[in-house]
């Protein structure tokens, strides 16, 4: 959104996060998104104010469909190893489509880029996210009651985190039902286990 709080176009916003995402914030331009865009270096002033807040819409944009996607598969869950699991096959297909990089780009996922630059941000959305699912399995009986929601929240979205920065080493980051196993053998019993 510009300063006065009017919508930016979807096909402008859509080539400014297409942008952001391949050349990175320090190669990013005003120019690039009107080329990208086809429209004029002039239209993108208007509607997006500066290159830093175009970056800034750029990634408050793709925070919101990361934590947005995240959310709707979540949604489809009972419990919260499934909630997590669904999150964490998310990430792995999400670590699978960022593999590959446009010429002359940076070699940077999606969710790196995000870190790197609105980390912060980032993880209070995931937070925000987790907290309530963690409530709702202490109300179920899966977590312990004397757990923590934020804190066993932000372990669980370090978990997920986890899954686009490190490498496999025993489980196939590749195969959903792999990571679903994994994951679903694993989070609650670190929740859910004696006091």
């Amino acid at each position: 959104m510009r300063a006065d709080d009017r919508p930016v176009p979807p096909a402008l916003l859509a080539a400014t996060t297409a942008t952001l995402r391949r050349l990175g914030p320090r190669q990013f331009s005003l120019t690039a998104v009107a080329e990208e865009a086809g429209v004029s270096r002039g239209t993108v002033h208007n509607a997006l104010g500066s290159r830093d807040n175009a970056i800034r819409t750029a990634l408050d944009h793709l925070a919101s469909v990361f934590i947005e996607a995240m959310a709707s598969e979540v949604d489809r869950q009972e419990t919260l190893a499934g909630q997590v699991a669904a999150a964490a096959v998310l990430v792995c297909a999400h670590r699978q489509r960022s593999d590959s990089v446009a010429p002359r780009g940076i070699n940077e996922s999606i969710l790196v880029l995000l870190l790197r630059n609105i980390g912060d941000d980032l993880m209070r959305r995931s937070l925000e996210l987790w907290r309530p699912l963690v409530r709702a399995a202490q109300t179920r009986g899966e977590v312990r009651a004397n757990v923590d929601p934020l804190r066993a929240s932000e372990w669980i979205v370090r978990v997920l985190l986890s899954f686009e920065l490190l490498p496999p080493v025993g489980v196939d980051l590749d195969n959903p039902r792999a990571v679903r196993k994994f994951v679903c053998d694993h989070i609650v019993a670190g929740l859910g286990g004696p006091a």
